[in-house]
């Protein structure tokens, strides 16, 4: 056994058979270990689908207390004494003290396991305080010194309620060396007990991470043969300790003087190099490949470059038998525990199966730990399951790479420019990034502003953003720094602006690029419009705008007039609807959003005497020369369609007047304009024979295909007024 404990920071104890490295310990200041330790905690939580308990004992991660682990002397609360599994929230209670040691270390993301059946080991006892159990190691299999064992520990003088277990170094021990054993531990609990009614809250209590003390107590037995320390101080411990409870043994304990370091002299810092590599080569030419994972570590056996044997069998066996005796070792000094699963050669003989099986057996005999070994699976597995003393060497001596996280392997640098291309663009088009910098590792940054140059202008141009790209030395390959400035109100986006112009100019596109003409102004002040605001008017009313039937502009009794000329309204117009062309009705009802639906046959020519009382029956006509004001006899085809009544039964009650004296009338209703009125005068009543005059005020022909649009309701109030009809002589029927 070398001991080198030059450097307090860092002690090392190794195991050499010869000049091969057997075993392999080191103790670091920050490893984190606390296995053996034991600690004063409180209950942080309480998990009954778990039948476990979370405590805190001060360290980063709360412990895992099950409920199997907790002795009956540490209950919080008493139960009845029939109850042999009581559930974890019956026997302790949130928020009270307990006494709990740890069994393993934390692992990964997973805390440590801790029990409260507390040991404290000895050279040849392990003292359990709280459990009165008298039991001897399993790894003794003779049935004559376990009997002979059990005998003097019954012999032991302990108080109630303790209880030891002798270890395997504890066959050849007189009597006189387990009692004083014994007593050494005694008095150690009792430093514990006044530990722990010191202060409040989570503590240490005892400390179990003395390496010397750990190897001197569980490594000599009789197969180590020299101690060699090379430090003083080390040696002086490691004589003290060896003088108290290894009085008999017959290892020399040698001080080492030489200013040759000590592992080197022994050509040991090689061999611990190799230690932490993932592959490790054979002398036969093949190589073993350990993977570790959180829940198993794999160990993959190669035949790489052996072929002295005479057949691919011969071959595949060799290695395996030579792979299977160092994987006991590497398993030995990387401290690996947990599941272990190793893939060997496939092999077709039954019995070099087994040959290798017993290798793998009697190689894992010289471990420390409690091991089980499987057998030789079909497909060429073995699995190991070792007992997890420590956390693994790899774990205590190296972090996780800050480069690749642990992972092994890093981005391409095209796959990185890519990934920050594409964010670049989600984020620019929304339009409220003004400025991005980009941090990265100057392998990076090259690439990027090398490969992607042009894509990073085009961004730039297409959506008004600047990209800056800087190699910053301080940031690892895996690591970035992305910096967004977003746009100011004061300034908008480019790329929105340039949107909401496109929207207004479609939107006047549509109409300008339509077939209806632009409607003439007029002078109604009830209509104030213009023609910029049709679009937004169309958008805010949001009337749906269906096809016009073939047909509709034109009354079904009106067919054959001719259409009237564009600059048929005059200055005499008075604003009403009327006076409008046809042709501007379309651009209008598209400004008022209302619906489109089909008019009834007739109702586009209806005149202002729809709205006069009805006469009674043997009225006097126009026929009789009385004077009666009948628009019938000005041969208007379609006089008031500007003019919409609100008495429609007794329009449809005289159309058919109207259709009859149409023919007659009809050279008149395409004359300019000279027959028609404007749904508001009307001539004298004896103004029928005389069709060459015109009435006085009388307005132009409305076009025959105006309609009214359905939407459009207008106060009469607001609507000029108009002249009534003056009758001439004694009429009693007249206005």
């Amino acid at each position: 056994m070398l001991i080198n404990a030059l450097r307090a920071d860092e002690v090392r104890i190794a195991i050499v058979n010869g000049t091969t490295l057997d075993s392999y310990e080191v103790s670091a200041t920050d490893s984190g270990l606390c296995r053996g330790n034991i600690y004063r905690g409180y209950v942080a939580n309480l998990q009954p689908s778990l039948d476990a308990a979370f405590v805190d004992f001060g360290v980063q991660k709360d412990g895992l207390l099950r409920a199997d682990d907790v002795v009956a002397s540490a209950y919080h609360r008493k139960i009845d004494g029939d109850a042999k599994h009581p559930r974890i929230d019956r026997i302790l209670e949130r928020g009270k003290e307990i006494l709990v040691q740890v069994v393993r270390d934390s692992v990964g993301h997973k805390g440590a396991l801790v029990t409260s059946n507390l040991s404290i080991a000895g050279r040849h006892l392990v003292l359990m305080p709280l459990d009165d159990v008298r039991g001897v190691s399993r790894k003794l299999e003779s049935e004559t010194d376990r009997s002979t064992i059990r005998e003097r520990l019954e012999r032991l003088e302990l108080p109630a309620g303790c209880g030891v277990i002798a270890r395997t170094n504890a066959a050849d021990q007189p009597q006189r060396s387990l009692n004083r054993d014994a007593n050494a531990l005694l008095r150690l609990w009792k430093e514990v007990q006044q530990e722990a009614t010191i202060g409040k809250g989570p503590r240490l209590l005892y400390s179990d991470q003395d390496l010397i003390v750990q190897a001197l107590r569980d490594l000599v037995d009789s197969s180590i043969e020299e101690i060699i320390v090379d430090d003083e101080a080390a040696f002086a411990k490691a004589q003290g300790f060896m003088q108290t409870f290894m009085p008999r043994s017959r290892a020399k304990l040698i001080p080492y003087k030489e200013r040759l370091p000590l592992f080197s002299k022994y050509e040991l810092e090689s061999q611990i190099e190799k230690i932490y590599l993932r592959k490790v080569d054979l002398h036969s030419g093949g190589s073993i490949v350990i993977d570790g994972t959180e829940a198993l570590t794999a160990i993959d056996v190669n035949s790489g470059r052996a072929n002295r044997a005479g057949s691919q069998e011969e071959t595949a066996h060799a290695t395996n038998m030579e792979a299977s005796v160092e994987v006991a070792r590497q398993l030995r000094m990387r401290d690996i525990g947990g599941l272990v699963v190793v893939d060997f050669i496939d092999m077709r003989s039954a019995k070099h199966r087994r040959n290798v099986e017993k290798a793998m057996r009697d190689a894992m005999k010289d471990d420390k730990a409690k091991h089980t070994t499987s057998r030789l699976s079909d497909n060429g597995l073995l699995e190991i399951n070792r007992q997890r003393l420590k956390k693994a060497l790899q774990l205590r001596t190296h972090r996780p790479c800050p480069t690749c996280g642990g992972a092994g392997t890093i981005a391409s640098p095209e796959l990185v420019a890519l990934s920050i291309l594409r964010r670049i663009e989600t984020r620019a088009v929304t339009g409220r990034i003004e400025h991005v910098r980009v941090s990265l590792h100057p392998e990076l940054a090259d690439a990027i502003q090398n490969d992607l140059r042009r894509e990073l202008a085009d961004l730039e141009r297409e959506f008004d953003i600047r990209v800056e790209i800087v190699a910053a030395t301080s940031l690892h390959r895996s690591e970035e720094k992305i910096e967004w400035t977003e746009r100011s109100a004061a300034r908008p986006s480019q790329v929105i602006a340039t949107a909401a112009v496109t929207a207004a100019d479609l939107a006047n596109g549509a109409h300008s690029g339509s077939s209806r003409k632009p409607e003439p102004e007029v002078e109604d002040d009830d209509e104030p419009e213009s023609a910029t605001d049709k679009p937004a008017r169309k958008r805010r009313r949001g009337g749906r705008k269906r096809k016009k039937p073939a047909g509709a502009a034109e009354e079904s009794h009106e067919a054959a007039a001719p259409p009237e000329p564009a600059e048929a309204p005059s200055a005499d117009d008075d604003g009403d609807d009327s006076g409008e062309a046809g042709k501007d009705k379309p651009a209008r009802k598209r400004r008022r959003g209302g619906r489109k639906r089909k008019k009834p046959a007739g109702a586009g020519t209806q005149s202002l005497e729809t709205t006069a009382p009805t006469e009674p029956l043997g009225a006097p006509t126009a026929a009789d020369g009385d004077g009666v004001p009948d628009s019938e006899d000005h041969g208007d085809d379609g006089d008031d369609s500007g003019e919409a009544g609100k008495d429609k039964p007794a329009r449809k009650r005289r159309r058919p007047r109207r259709r009859r004296k149409k023919t007659a009338q009809s050279d008149d209703a395409g004359d300019g304009g000279a027959g028609a009125d404007d749904g508001g005068d009307h001539a004298a009543p004896d103004a029928g024979p005389g069709k060459d005059e015109a009435p006085e005020e009388a307005a132009p022909t409305p076009p025959k295909t105006r309609r009214r649009p359905r939407r459009t309701r207008k106060p009469k109030a607001e609507e000029a007024p108009k002249p009534k009809p003056v009758p001439e002589g004694n009429d009693p029927f007249a206005y």
